[in-house]
């Protein structure tokens, strides 16, 4: 059982992997060279953690930990400057910022379940494993 969740996460990796390359080099490409960059390397770390954890190698779930952990200071920082937006857009335009600003607000939430909802619950099985795998060494 533990060996298929691992395999299931290690295809989401994938498959989110190539959807934020997706994302960030065709459907919403940036101008700034470094923002493309840090999704790239982001992505890539992804698929190096989804990889792993796919093949059951034991790098992999030390890879995929150090991704799981990433993607979540980036879902931290997303949403921060999703909330900031949202603070400015409804502080400078008043009434007609209130829209702007609630969209923002919504655009945040939608970014914690998008980007943050996977890390998270792969860190959490990681964590399970890391703990059973304690236990059956201390035993």
């Amino acid at each position: 059982m533990r060996t298929r969740v691992c395999v299931v996460y290690g295809l989401l990796d994938l498959l989110s992997a190539a959807l934020y390359l997706l994302l960030f080099l065709k459907l919403v490409p940036s101008r700034s060279p470094l923002f493309t960059a840090v999704a790239v390397g982001l992505a890539g770390l992804l698929a190096a953690g989804g990889v792993g954890m796919f093949v059951r190698a034991p790098w992999g779930k030390k890879v995929a930990t150090v991704a799981s952990i990433t993607m979540l200071i980036a879902c931290l920082a997303l949403v921060t400057l999703l909330a900031f937006s949202a603070a400015y857009l409804h502080g400078i335009y008043d009434g007609i910022g209130q829209a702007g600003s609630a969209i923002a607000l919504l655009a945040a939430f939608v970014a914690f379940e998008v980007v943050g909802l996977l890390p998270a619950l792969q860190l959490a099985h990681l964590r399970r494993l890391r703990r059973q795998r304690d236990a059956a060494q201390g035993s």
